[in-house]
């Protein structure tokens, strides 16, 4: 049982991986039938919104006051979201899954060099 405590994050990362790497596949395979990459995105974000939406509504409730400002900074995220969502799946449409998921690890890197730049 000791064991299993210090191996548990290292787990949860390789079943996340896993995860990660399972949706790969099946988003490719769904592009290569012909599915279109707007129709994916709009599934994709519809299921997300019927997942998260309960625990928002339900587990938030010392939430602020929604001003116009919070308003427009959320909506400016969820379009900055589905762009990036919609170029990821283009760059999968063109390519393979498992080069999809290698692009994934390397954001991290991408990011520390651009503000490493900046």
């Amino acid at each position: 049982m000791e064991l299993f405590h210090k191996l548990k994050h290292f787990l949860a990362v390789v079943f996340l991986q896993l995860g990660f790497a399972g949706i790969d596949i099946l988003r490719k395979k769904a592009l290569n039938r012909g599915m279109s990459i707007y129709v994916l995105l709009v599934y994709r974000q519809a299921i997300a919104t019927l997942v998260i939406a309960p625990f928002a509504f339900f587990l938030e409730k010392d939430r602020p006051k929604m001003t116009l400002s919070i308003f427009i900074r959320l909506m400016g995220l969820g379009l900055l979201e589905s762009v990036d969502q919609n170029m990821y799946y283009l760059g999968m449409k063109h390519t393979t899954a498992t080069f999809a998921a290698a692009m994934r690890n390397i954001i991290p890197a991408i990011t520390f060099v651009i503000a490493w730049i900046v």
